[in-house]
């Protein structure tokens, strides 16, 4: 998953601006994403914002128990998606 350091950029600027989201929250939001059935390049890119927005959590709270719950998110988030999505 690559991404411009712009687009890295204003993707942090928009995750600061809103607010802090639960891991289960975010899960929510992957699991309707795997059962909605949208096009492959779509998933694609709702995936990136979703896997950006936890990643940039995990990595926030890094070394702390708040970190765990994203840091698993990832794992089955990643899991999950190639399995639903192989390229």
């Amino acid at each position: 998953m690559t991404v411009s350091s712009d687009q890295s950029d204003n993707e942090q600027t928009k995750a600061a601006a809103r607010p802090r989201r639960c891991a289960d929250e975010i899960e929510k939001d992957f699991l309707d994403l795997l059962m909605s059935g949208i096009p492959p390049d779509v998933a694609h890119d709702k995936f990136e914002r979703l896997w950006d927005e936890t990643n940039t959590l995990a990595a926030s709270s890094m070394m702390t128990a708040q970190g765990l719950p994203y840091i698993a998110l990832l794992k089955r988030m990643h899991t999950a998606f190639m399995e639903r999505y192989p390229r």
